[in-house]
């Protein structure tokens, strides 16, 4: 039975959820706090280079992956399917600790994304069916503040560790042999997750409600003649996360990097604080937005999701175009506040729109297609791009501002036309949701 508010046990699951997004997001992003020491111990890679690493290894196994799992999700037990996913690249982080090679790094990341392409489209919909849809946005707004809570600790545990660890001699351990420092830390971030794993046992499937397909599911060709249906509403939602996503990864991945070339801060200053303001500010964004577009939709406002997105794009622009340019460290420290509130809003509320749309059964495997044209681009594309930019564009490492700000003018002024466009298209599909026949 789906909950209509937020009880013990509805809370426990959504502790777990998040527990397990924000492992994931460690393991994905704790390379961006050592991006320096990686490019010199692997012998002195370029800003490309590492961010293929970050970006290409990742996010093309991870795609490949994503809508076959989905399928899984779909059909079977979701909770089973998180739990070998959280197993499988919390070992897959902790082994990349024992690479020395470039290609020894860039396998293991390839291995990390295969694990963590279980947990969106299985979690998503394990979610929508357990509650109730004016409960779902804030729902969704918990487990979305992972990314901030994940890049917080990221920050503030491994910025300080690296710190630490580049004025200790390298750590020799038994089979392995000798760790650099960034090394020591995916083995520490990796391990974590087994744990877990096993944890995720504790929790219930849940009862699949809404229109069901049988025990088959749907297949392939009806997942497209949904997509076509909603076609207008769709595009206009990919392409604005798109660019959402494209800018808040580039930031992530590279706001640590432009406090240390910028303004000459230390990985610890830099990690300390944005690790803080991730957390605290981050957590507040995104569950806030739950929050408000839940009693948005409970006042029959259905649109509610992609309306908060658009008004948090229009306050997120002007912060993101200024902060890389001030000259002062600490003013742009201070503008990380709303710039990090406005980025943690709008990625619950994709969740929550689709997953609105969408029959049972085909749930999971609409969020697959989603993190394949969405979340496989923006990884892909966000460290990528920056990384060209100052290498080829700009030409040198100390431009990182320049790149930052330019790509901010065109992300949020393509994202922001396109959510507009999405707000009737939405509605229209969210009438055709309710109908009994709707597929």
């Amino acid at each position: 039975m789906k909950r209509t508010s937020i009880d013990g046990l509805g809370a426990y699951v959504l502790l777990l959820l998040t527990l397990a997004s924000t492992l994931s997001f460690i393991d994905r992003q704790i390379l961006n706090v050592m991006i320096g020491p990686i490019k010199r111990d692997l012998g002195g890679l370029t800003d490309t280079e590492i961010s293929l690493i970050i970006g290409l290894a990742f996010s093309l196994v991870y795609s490949l992956s994503t809508l076959p799992l989905a399928r899984v999700a779909d059909r079977a037990n979701r909770r089973n399917l998180m739990a070998a996913g959280i197993f499988s690249w919390s070992l897959m982080t902790a082994l990349a600790g024992t690479a020395h090679t470039y290609w020894g790094l860039f396998l293991a990341r390839m291995g990390v994304g295969v694990g963590e392409a279980s947990l969106g489209p299985a979690s998503t919909s394990y979610l929508a069916d357990t509650f109730e849809a004016e409960r779902l946005p804030l729902a969704f707004g918990i487990v979305g503040a992972a990314p901030f809570i994940g890049t917080g600790l990221a920050n503030i545990v491994g910025g300080p560790l690296v710190d630490w660890l580049e004025g200790q001699p390298n750590f020799v351990w038994p089979i392995v042999g000798e760790l650099f420092s960034w090394q020591v830390v995916l083995v520490t971030v990796g391990l974590p997750g087994i744990l877990l794993a096993a944890v995720m046992f504790t929790i219930r499937e849940p009862a699949r409600s809404g229109p069901l397909a049988g025990n088959g599911g749907y297949a392939y060709r009806e997942l497209w003649q949904f997509v076509k249906s909603r076609g207008r509403y769709l595009t206009c939602h990919f392409v604005a996360y798109l660019c959402l996503s494209i800018q808040g990864f580039a930031f992530l991945t590279w706001v640590v990097e432009f406090f240390v070339r910028k303004h000459d801060w230390s990985r610890t200053e830099i990690g300390l604080t944005y690790g803080i303001i991730a957390l605290v500010v981050g957590i507040a964004g995104s569950v806030w937005a739950g929050f408000y577009a839940g009693r948005l939709i409970g006042r029959g406002s259905g649109d509610a999701p992609m309306r908060v997105a658009l008004w948090c794009t229009m306050g997120l622009a002007p912060v993101a175009i200024v902060l890389p340019l001030v000259d002062s460290g600490v003013l742009a420290a201070v503008l990380l506040v709303p710039i990090t509130f406005f980025m943690a809003m709008p990625p619950g509320l994709s969740n929550a729109a689709l997953q609105a749309i969408a029959p049972n059964q085909m749930r999971g495997q609409l969020i697959a297609l989603y993190l394949i044209c969405v979340s496989f681009l923006s990884y892909l594309f966000a460290p990528l791009i920056i990384g060209v930019m100052n290498d080829y564009v700009f030409g040198r490492e100390d431009a990182i501002d320049l790149s930052l700000a330019s790509l901010a003018c065109i992300n949020y002024a393509v994202a922001g036309t396109c959510l507009a466009l999405s707000l009737r298209p939405l509605r229209d599909a969210l009438c055709t949701a309710a109908m009994p026949s709707a597929a």
